[in-house]
Order: C-alpha cells, then structure tokens, then sequence
C-alpha cells in the first residue's frame, strides 16, 4: 500500500537524520540537531524567549481557570471522584495530536527535528526499568503530593497551600537524580528488555502505516472522550464549591460567558488551549511540551561557576542542562511566566490561598522529590509523557502514561480506604 512506502521511507531518513543517544539520552546541542537536518536552523535566544513567554500567558491562564492544579481535583482523579485531569488530559492530547498531524503532513522541517530529539528518550533506557517503573513511580507522587510538574507551578502562583514545598521537593527530587545519574543508568536503565525500541521508537515506524494518519485518529478519539465526559459529568458540577455563587451569575451563563470574569473554563476547552500550544512549541523551539526538564535545568544551575571540564568530568548529566540550551532552557520562561499569570487570575478573582485541602508539607515535599525523580527515571513528565510523548507516538509514552495511572491510583485506594483523609471534597 502507498502508506507502508512512505513510512518505510519516513522511517528510513528519520534514522539516519537521529541523533546518536550519549550515555545519559543527553539534549543535543543546536549545532548537532541542525547538522543532521540541513534545512533546520537553530532557534534563536530571542525568539524562543519570546514565544515562551506568550506559551506560558496562555498555559498559566488555562491551568487556572481549569482548576486541574488544585490538590484535590488530582487525588479525586485517582480514585474516579473528579473527572477534570482527564478531560484536561484528553482535550490537550487530542488537539496537540491532531496539529502534529497537520505538520507532519505539511512536512514542516522541525516537526522532524523535535522527534528526532525525543528519540534517545527510548533508546537509553528499557522499558521496564524506564517508562514503567519510573511512570508508576511518578504516578504515585502525584497522588502523595496532588500535583505534577507542571501544575505545581499554577498552584504556587494562586498561593495553593503546601505548593512551594512540592516544588522544593522537585527541585531536590532532580538533583539527587542528577548527582547518581551514571549510577542509575547502569544499575538500573541499562537493564531489561528495551522491547519495539530496540527496533522502532515511533508507533508509525512500528506498523508501517504514516504518522498524520495515526496522530489524526488519535486526536480525533481523544475530543470524541472529551464530549463524552462533558457530557455525562458537566463542567460546571465540578467546580470549586467557592465559586457556586458567581458560577450562578449572568458572567458564567452559557448565553453571556465572560472568559475573563468566570472564575472558571471547561476543563476540555482550557485542555486544548494547552494542546495548541505544541505548534508554538515545534515551530520555534524545534521541541515538544514538557515541564519537568525546568526543575533539572533550575537544580543544575548551581554548577555553572564551576569550570566546564570539572563538571563535565564529575558531574555530566547535570552539566549538560547546567549548560545555556534553548532547547531546554525555554521552559525557565515557560513555567516562569505561568505561575506570575496564575497570581494575576486568582488575584483577579480574590482566590489567593483559597484552594481546598493542602496535603501538607510531609507530603507535598515527599511527593514532590518522588514526582521529579520518577519524571527523570522514566525520560519525561505527565507533560512530556502524557501530552507529548502520546501524540508524537512514542511508544514509550504508551507505557509511561498507563503506568502513571497505575501508581497514582494504587496509592490513593490504599491511602482512602486503608488510613482515610486522603481525598477532601472542595
């Protein structure tokens, strides 16, 4: 069929433009990446800058009107009280699935760039050891500390309580990771079976069928579970109880809906939002949506004083972020811009610190080291795995994200019904 000879033939030039994975499935560099890829150049300082900045106005706002980022909208997902992560989750991976789709099918050059860059997520680690073990893991600290990654930094901005130990802990969650990285990879990475990625990284290159044709389909079944949960679980009966009383009034009705001035989006809508934002992303960066690498990169710039040749010697995988990249430097700003526009909207709607059920610091701190270290372990976060990883049809990521689900929902069925007071009702 003309599919199975274009993909063998996308197949063919995506291995032979990848880059060679380093020990640590290192970032490489823009002069690398653009090497393999003559008609790619490198993304400029300031172009990134700026396109992350405008990412991170519309991440942050999505985020805070969606309400995911609260504690307990995430422990009520593991145990099927609360419904909005997934319809986030589904609204961000179907339209980021189906904009992939398009470029692959305009064959714009850096969307064969950005995955030529994931590719050595698969390939330096095996899929046990990796995207299972370190998806369960990661999954279980977000149950603990009800937050991920990126979340963290919406409620950190809307002065969630609890929010900057999580980030503390990811911070030190990143850097022990960072310190035994060599050791984890060949104690741990190095081991098991690598399985289709020993062969084939990409679901397309796999079954021999193009990628536009699976990631449109995806898209479109991830939307088709969006309608279905708006539908059986409305948005609005998922809101914050604080809010019942404006969600009453004429700025949130259906017919005169203030988007400003609502205190609250439908999570599917503020999800896609999000799921836009990978064009940005690939068109300028060359890159796709995560939010993890900005805890590594921030718990590595310590090193920077430090002379290239000591760091590179003593401490790679830390030197390698510690290192200026705009490739994974973009998300200093992405994150950055996110939490100042998350203070804006909970200032906006006098919401500071209003979020229901802190986990406490014991949790939010634990919680946090788990859920940066897992991301690290696995090669990426609910973001990078979830969003991304997904909809650029990593195999991997197939793992990952199951995996993550797993954990996070073995830890709050233990925790509700064996101690109690895991889940608090907002």
């Amino acid at each position: 069929m003309l599919w199975k000879n274009v993909a063998k033939n996308n197949k063919k030039e995506t291995m032979e433009s990848s880059t060679k994975p380093t020990t640590y499935g290192s970032i490489p560099s823009s002069s690398n990446t653009t090497s393999r890829t003559s008609t790619v150049s490198p993304p400029s300082w300031t172009w990134t800058i700026i396109a992350s900045v405008l990412m991170g106005i519309l991440f942050g706002l999505a985020f805070y009107k969606s309400h995911v980022y609260e504690p307990q909208m995430i422990r009520g997902q593991f145990l099927f009280q609360k419904f909005v992560m997934l319809k986030v989750f589904f609204g961000a991976m179907g339209t980021g699935a189906i904009g992939l789709a398009i470029l692959s099918m305009a064959k714009i050059p850096q969307f064969a760039s950005a995955r030529n860059l994931w590719r050595p997520t698969a390939t330096t680690r095996g899929w046990l050891t990796g995207p299972a073990l370190g998806g369960f893991l990661l999954g279980a600290g977000m149950a603990i500390s009800g937050a991920c990654p990126g979340m963290v930094l919406a409620a950190f901005g809307a002065q969630c309580p609890d929010s900057g130990w999580t980030i503390l802990g990811g911070l030190c969650g990143a850097l022990l990771y960072g310190l035994n990285a060599g050791r984890i990879q060949r104690c741990i990475l190095d081991k098991g079976p690598k399985g289709p990625a020993s062969k084939s990284v990409y679901a397309d290159e796999e079954l021999g069928i193009p990628y536009y044709f699976l990631a449109m389909g995806l898209g479109m079944v991830c939307l088709l579970g969006c309608v279905v949960l708006e539908t059986l679980i409305p948005w609005k009966s998922e809101v914050p109880g604080r809010f019942q009383e404006v969600m009453a009034s004429p700025v949130c009705a259906a017919d005169s809906f203030d988007f400003w001035n609502c205190p609250a989006w439908p999570p599917s809508l503020a999800g896609c939002l999000v799921g836009s934002l990978q064009l940005g992303t690939v068109l300028v960066i060359q890159t796709f949506l995560g939010s993890a690498t900005a805890f590594q990169v921030g718990a590595s710039c310590w090193m920077m004083p430090l002379s290239t040749d000591y760091r590179s010697t003593k401490f790679p995988y830390l030197h390698q972020f510690a290192t200026p990249n705009p490739k994974a430097w973009w998300q200093l700003w992405y994150v950055g811009t996110a939490v100042v526009i998350a203070y804006g909207c909970a200032q906006h709607h006098d919401d500071l610190g209003r979020a229901t059920g802190g986990v406490g610091v014991p949790s939010a701190f634990f919680g946090g080291l788990l859920l940066l270290w897992a991301s690290r372990l696995g090669g990426g976060c609910t973001s990078g795995h979830g969003l991304s990883g997904c909809a650029i049809l990593l195999l991997q990521s197939w793992i990952a994200v199951p995996a993550m689900f797993a954990g996070g929902i073995a830890v709050a069925v233990l925790w509700q019904y064996g101690v109690g007071g895991f889940f608090v009702p907002s």
